[in-house]
């Protein structure tokens, strides 16, 4: 495995050096290697990531909580990984980051509690663009509390959000405004900072998904003023868990679903049952893996803080994956009959993440997907749990054929991908 120790962010990232890192990215099909292009539903594992969980689960699996040396351990690694979250999303206290199984999960739990403290007529907003996992949680407590529920709508053109049409959804009956910080569907980055400054002019609660933009790009929950923020660590190179940002003030406040020796403060009383100490350690490991990167490609220095070096790391991959998006993009856009939805415009590529979703005339997305996968290239098709965005678009029965591209990705996976479309078409 080479090492990640020089910087040297002015020549980008080595995106061998980088591969090496990943063990899954060696692996063949029918003599062909495997372009994992699938990232946005899950992606591949470095080794320091795989090494932190084996290692834990050889040496220091126990629960935690115990006065003995491995229950201490443990103690000390959830402490840690904390920590290391906080960094990566900028909050200002390791105890503002809770832990559990997946976002899905979390905002489950957390819109229960903050039903509590709504009422009948109260109005929460919500946007077309989302993963159904920011949707159906919001439903179900409108339905349980007789809430009244406006959208932020879709323009079909670029997949963008008509954030012209704000302030007409927003207003002084609002209690909670969810979104998401970048689509998991069609990769438009939205202007999430603008939506919590409209929610808090009302004194409304926002609610943020940050599940597909964590791979991409660097998060700051102070910068983005967010009242909570949740992502998947398995959707950036970690085991499958979820992380809660919350801030501290709302998590002491509201009541959670909890067994009652959890206690009443955060983040003990939001964390349900053993956590999964294995990925947690794994997770720590993969911080590791990107504070290394933020060294060697970002411009951080061994004097680097964890959370300067990570954010280093992000700055370096959304200037990598920037160059994998274009011709990515623009070789699709040659394709006879396909349709690339959001944005396509190269000078407004810093408003969209490297996951680009097409439909091909004459063939449905299955099809296509098919035809890749006997290729060796992994992709997805279907509505991409983006219920309401595929409905917005006229695609809700068959969705589109999604393209993931991160950072362990190559221009030559990019151009197998373009040269079996074009095959098919």
């Amino acid at each position: 495995m080479q090492p990640m120790t020089t910087p040297v962010a002015r020549h980008g990232i080595d995106v061998a050096a980088v591969r090496d890192h990943f063990p899954a990215l060696s692996r063949t099909e029918d003599g062909r290697p495997i372009a994992f292009l699938d990232g946005p539903a899950g992606t591949q594992l470095p080794r320091e990531c795989v090494d932190g969980m084996v290692d834990y689960i050889r040496t220091s699996q126990a629960n935690h909580g115990g006065a003995f040396s491995t229950s201490r351990a443990s103690d000390a690694l959830v402490a840690e990984a904390r920590a290391a979250a906080a960094d990566f999303l900028g909050a200002p206290e390791p105890d503002e980051v809770v832990f559990g199984p997946n976002m899905t999960t979390i905002t489950f739990g957390l819109s229960r509690a903050v039903a509590r403290e709504l009422h009948e007529g109260d109005e929460i907003v919500l946007s077309r663009m989302e993963h159904d996992a920011n949707v159906a949680p919001w439903l179900a407590i409108a339905e349980e509390r007789s809430l009244v529920v406006r959208w932020l709508e879709v323009d079909g053109e670029d997949c963008t959000l008509a954030l012209d049409r704000l302030e007409s959804v927003i207003g002084p009956r609002t209690r909670l405004v969810a979104v998401g910080l970048a689509s998991n569907a069609v990769g438009t980055v939205n202007d999430v900072a603008r939506v919590i400054a409209a929610a808090h002019g009302y004194g409304a609660l926002a609610f943020v998904d940050a599940v597909h933009a964590a791979p991409h790009m660097a998060i700051d929950v102070i910068a983005l003023d967010a009242d909570f923020l949740v992502c998947s660590p398995y959707k950036f190179f970690a085991p499958h868990l979820g992380l809660l940002y919350g801030r501290r003030e709302l998590l002491e406040r509201l009541p959670a679903y909890r067994v009652r020796p959890a206690g009443d403060q955060p983040p003990g009383k939001w964390e349900t049952g053993t956590p999964q100490l294995e990925g947690i350690a794994g997770l720590l490991g993969t911080f590791d893996y990107l504070a290394s990167l933020g060294r060697a490609y970002g411009g951080a220095s061994s004097d680097s803080t964890r959370r300067e070096s990570l954010r280093a790391a992000m700055r370096a991959i959304v200037e990598y994956e920037r160059g994998l998006v274009g011709p990515l993009v623009e070789g699709l856009l040659a394709l006879p009959g396909a349709r690339v939805l959001g944005i396509t415009e190269p000078t407004r590529f810093d408003a969209r993440v490297p996951t680009v979703a097409l439909t091909l005339a004459g063939h449905d997305p299955h099809e296509v997907a098919r035809h890749l996968a006997s290729r060796a290239i992994n992709v997805w098709d279907g509505d991409m749990y983006a219920v309401e965005l595929m409905r917005a678009l006229g695609l809700g029965d068959e969705g589109v054929v999604r393209i993931g591209l991160v950072h362990y990705n190559t221009a030559d996976e990019v151009a197998r991908v373009l040269a079996a479309l074009d095959e098919l078409v």
